[in-house]
């Protein structure tokens, strides 16, 4: 029914509905009677307890989080709990990230446990020995390359939010331990430019002759995305991706298995011409701009790429730029594609304390190649962002609305590559309800919002819509062209009487079933796109109870599928596959419907 050479294998299971029904939710005292515990142990051939492992309860949606450590035999204890269902996690260093009843090592959530009042849980939960990935960095002549930073950045939607980092030692071997088997991108990131610190090398700290003879034994650049430079031109390390390309596109990939080590990811240091980038910066009026913000990113994308994850955590950092009476520019800049974003003003991001007249700042965004020539003839001209006003509304049946919205967090998410702070411009929003995007640079979002904080184990709020006319900004992404003009009226509602849909997942005898994810998913086919908020999954807890929350109302379907992989969830096809068989319910605002499942 689909494409098993995917990484998740759907089985289509044949479900009954068993029954469906309006339930209220509770309210739990914040202590309770319930026990879970257990025992943290290798999974190897022959299991043995782990000690000081650290072992991470979590309630729904993260609350009553608790963290403990394993004694000598591996054991743990969490008690005086309400009763719930709670996820489980184990860590230790060298050991792979264990989320119980998961069967895919470091990925969670895992399968939740469901506790009774007074009930006692036991549970073992197996941690594998991580991966490593292991190699050398030298340059063109053999000498090893000491204290350069290697980073594997794992690949796919799975992948772990940060890189894996090692420095090489004083032989230049590296060494990075503690993996998820998977697929990794491995890159060794030299300090970048004239400003980079001890490993860039330009003609202001050595001397031509030694660059020049540097480049020659490298064979005159073979390999390398650029030909030699002339004479006087300054050189610099640039990142490196394994086996040795400079372009990340063209990386190959380093698959570890579990516990295995990776040898031989080995790396020669790139030597490559840097240059500078240059010229104007004018408003719409064709005045010079003086005070503005120039940053330099990869080139952007319809989708987030790997070297994204490099920038954005700070593993990867890209020279920046200055901007004077006389123009701007941006030095010790490697051959490669990429997106030069300029703002005027401080490049803060908009602060509550901003009047409502403030029109926000001005924006460029450029593509452009680099090939190790200096650009010394780029006109920036800065343009004002789109501007979307409107307000925050509350329907409510039992919370009463927030007094103090400044600190609501209402964004817009590019939909494409990582820019900075472009890629999330944030609104204001003041004590009256009202909201404003004061600048918006062009692109293609997505409104997302954090709701205000609710009472613990009470009622809370939810995103119900961000209606532009009659467009939902939280499920239909808007396009913003340069020049374009202002929007208002925008209105985002928040909920305390979201949908949400629970039941049970069992087998022809009323078992539990542990081994499936719940998907529902809504039936309009236009609205499956990457982190959608109307698809969702959720897994079974061990007494195959379900809970998917915070739903907006519409017609959804609801499965079971094994093996699932959060890639599946914006992969049209796979949702089209699933549609066919899967069972279709409707929610209305508010409604919590109960949907039992039944495994054939």
């Amino acid at each position: 029914m689909r494409r098993f050479h995917r990484r998740s294998t759907l089985t289509a299971i044949a479900i009954a509905a068993l029954a469906a029904s309006l339930y209220a939710g509770q309210v739990r005292d914040a202590t309770g009677t319930a026990v879970i515990s257990g025992v943290v142990v290798t999974d190897s051939s022959s299991p043995e307890p782990l000690r000081r492992a650290a072992v991470r309860l979590a309630g729904a949606a993260g609350t009553s989080t608790r963290l403990i450590g394993t004694d000598d035999n591996g054991r743990f204890a969490f008690t005086a709990l309400p009763a719930g269902s709670y996820t489980l996690s184990a860590a230790r260093a060298g050991y792979v990230t264990t989320f119980h009843g998961s069967s895919r090592p470091g990925r969670g959530p895992g399968v939740p446990v469901a506790v009774a009042d007074g009930a006692r849980v036991d549970v073992t939960m197996r941690i594998l020995r991580g991966a490593v990935i292991t190699g050398t960095m030298s340059d063109v002549r053999g000498n090893p390359m000491p204290d350069i930073a290697i980073h594997a950045v794992e690949l796919g939607p799975g992948g772990a939010a940060t890189p894996a980092r090692a420095m090489t030692d004083h032989l230049g071997v590296y060494r990075i331990f503690g993996l998820p088997p998977g697929d990794y991108l491995v890159a060794a990131i030299p300090r970048l430019g004239p400003v980079g610190g001890s490993m860039a090398i330009t003609g202001d700290v050595v001397s031509v002759t030694d660059a020049e003879a540097q480049w020659a034994r490298a064979g005159g650049g073979a390999g390398s995305v650029a030909t030699r430079p002339a004479a006087g031109r300054p050189v610099a390390y640039a990142p490196v991706f394994y086996p040795g390309t400079a372009d990340a596109a063209g990386a190959a990939i380093v698959k570890v298995n579990p516990g295995e080590e990776r040898a031989g990811a080995n790396m020669i240091v790139r030597i490559v011409p840097v240059a500078t980038i240059a010229g104007a910066i004018i408003d719409a009026d064709g005045q010079p701009v003086t005070a503005a913000t120039i940053s330099l990113f990869p080139r952007r994308r319809d989708r987030p790429a790997p070297s994204d994850l490099l920038v954005s955590s700070g593993a990867l950092v890209l020279p920046r730029g200055t901007a004077t009476a006389a123009g701007f520019s941006v030095v010790g800049v490697s051959p490669g594609d990429y997106t030069l974003v300029a703002r005027s003003g401080s490049g803060q991001r908009g602060a509550a304390a901003a009047p409502p007249s403030a029109a926000g700042p001005l924006w460029s965004v450029m593509d452009l190649t680099m090939d190790g020539n200096d650009r010394r003839d780029v006109m920036l001209r800065l343009l004002p962002g789109l501007r979307i006003t409107g307000s925050v509304a509350f329907e409510r049946s039992t919370l009463p609305p927030p007094q103090d919205l400044s600190a609501l967090e209402v964004t817009l998410v590019a939909a494409g590559s990582y820019l900075g702070p472009a890629s999330t411009p944030r609104a204001v929003v003041d004590t009256s309800t009202a909201l404003r995007f004061n600048s918006i640079p062009p692109g293609t979002y997505l409104l997302r919002a954090t709701p205000p904080r609710s009472a613990p184990g009470g009622a809370s709020w939810t995103l119900k819509s961000a209606m532009l006319g009659n467009r939902d900004l939280a499920d239909v992404a808007i396009e913003v062209a340069p020049g374009g003009a202002d929007l208002d009226e925008l209105v985002v509602t928040f909920t305390d009487r979201a949908s949400e849909i629970s039941g049970r997942l069992v087998d022809s005898t009323d078992r539990p079933v542990t081994r499936y994810s719940i998907v529902v998913f809504t039936t309009e086919r236009g609205l499956w796109r990457p982190n959608a908020r109307r698809v969702r999954s959720a897994r079974p807890a061990t007494d195959g109870s379900f809970t998917v929350s915070g739903l907006p109302a519409g017609s959804y379907a609801i499965a079971g599928v094994e093996d699932l992989d959060s890639a599946d969830l914006s992969d049209p096809e796979f949702l089209s596959q699933l549609l066919a068989w899967a069972f279709k319910l409707t929610l209305v605002d508010g409604e919590r419907k109960r949907q039992d499942l039944r495994v054939r």
